[in-house]
């Protein structure tokens, strides 16, 4: 069963297209991915309830009016002159690349251009990590995507500092549907941190849909950071894969910070022999917050090598579901994979599901196992924190941190473990 869709919202590819000047191939596969999005049904996700959520959005502003949120306009002034894309309401207002990256061949441009200035390029790599009609929400940003973000980083060329995106959103967006192309070519080196943050609380009927695609071609080394901060009001969908080719590495580093409805991907898929890939990331919820976030595996070289940690802290009615999938294909002879999914309750009404997954198809492999747990924060460590004269609040705190602290000090940039300390600090203390 799907929702009727307005013929308003259908005239947004063509509107999107020209507004662009697109080329006419992309302008095909918008209009392909639309006729995805219109018959596909609305996915039905254990523990998640998807029936009765709108599907509304558009039309897109051509422009942006609305003020950067004051967090992420401090994040903005942090950043100074390092190599960053900031979009606002699906509008990309600047792209700073400092010239000693210009001068090794870096490209960092929005994705729109990318298309007419490296179109064989773009062609071949958009939605080969993600495809078009792999779901609804991924069929609806391969549609109507725009302010996305081109990344490719040339054979060889080892970067020492990050390259950021950062996505302020408002309700003038009417639904966002970001996309980001990374590639890393043979034997290169980067780290890219994507920052999403919206501003108050937006109508609830509109969808955000995301879609960040890494191309990670032969021994090349990747560590992706991703932070969330969407609010209440909004559906929030986010589909984020790498393909990983032979001796390649990506790493993805994720955190959600809000209190707004979200599902999403986090994937790894390691086609290549002696690929590896680790995914840890957390979600501080509050409030009446709901994430669903799946973090797979898919194995299908030789010797690859996987690891998954997730960690969560629930306050008040915070509810999530992580899923840790780990998929040895046939073939995937000596893989080797670990998951562990730990989970704080802090109030007693949060609610929280761990639920991992092992698909083994090949008989050989070096290693695979799991491990989940959801609790209470053991008063044993509170009690031992204010026998040393702390008090409870703040043993609470640190006991917290004591948790989040070696993924937030894994994300890529100073200057956004700053701004997420600087966020979890504030809640923390509410």
């Amino acid at each position: 069963m799907t929702e009727p869709i307005t013929n308003v919202n259908a005239n947004l590819v063509e509107e999107l297209t020209a507004r662009h000047g697109e080329p006419d191939w992309l302008k095909a596969r918008r209009q392909q991915a639309w006729r995805s999005f219109e018959t596909m049904p609305v996915p039905r996700l254990e523990k998640t309830d998807l029936r009765g959520r709108a599907w509304d959005f558009g039309p897109f502003p051509a422009a942006t009016g609305a003020a950067v949120p004051q967090p992420l306009a401090q994040l903005e002034a942090a950043l100074g002159d390092q190599a960053a894309v900031f979009i606002q309401d699906g509008t990309v207002t600047r792209v700073q690349v400092p010239e000693a990256l210009r001068a090794r061949g870096v490209v960092v441009m929005d994705l729109h251009s990318a298309a007419k200035t490296e179109p064989e390029r773009v062609q071949q790599l958009l939605g080969r990590a993600v495809a078009d009609d792999e779901n609804r929400w991924s069929a609806l940003n391969a549609a109507l995507w725009h302010g996305g973000v081109y990344v490719r980083i040339p054979r060889g060329v080892q970067l020492e500092d990050p390259i950021h995106i950062i996505h302020s959103e408002s309700e003038q967006a009417r639904g966002g549907m970001p996309r980001v192309l990374i590639v890393a070519e043979p034997l290169s080196r980067a780290e890219v941190v994507e920052v999403y943050g919206e501003t108050g609380q937006a109508a609830g009927s509109y969808v955000h849909s995301a879609v960040t695609e890494v191309i990670a071609e032969d021994g090349a080394q990747l560590r992706i950071g991703v932070v969330t901060q969407y609010r209440k009001g909004p559906t929030h969908f986010f589909t984020r894969r790498a393909v990983l080719a032979k001796d390649a590495s990506v790493d993805w580093v994720f955190g959600d910070i809000g209190d707004g409805f979200s599902v999403g991907l986090v994937e790894s898929r390691l086609d290549g022999d002696g690929s590896r890939s680790v995914a840890q990331g957390f979600g501080f919820g509050y409030g009446r917050q709901h994430l669903d976030l799946t973090a797979s595996m898919q194995h299908r070289g030789r010797f690859s090598e996987s690891d998954i940690r997730l960690f969560g802290v629930l306050r008040q009615r915070a509810n999530s579901v992580f899923r840790s999938s780990t998929h040895m294909h046939r073939g995937a002879v000596a893989a080797g994979s670990e998951q562990h999914d730990r989970v704080l309750m802090l109030d007693a009404t949060a609610r929280a599901d761990a639920i991992p997954m092992l698909l083994i198809d090949e008989n050989d492999v070096s290693r695979c196992a799991h491990a989940a747990s959801v609790g209470k924060i053991d008063p044993t460590q509170v009690y031992y924190l204010m026998s040393r004269g702390i008090p409870e609040k703040t043993a609470v705190q640190m006991i917290i941190w004591g948790y989040l602290q070696p993924i937030v000090d894994a994300l890529p940039s100073q200057a956004v473990r700053d701004w997420v300390t600087q966020v979890l600090e504030r809640k923390l203390a509410e």
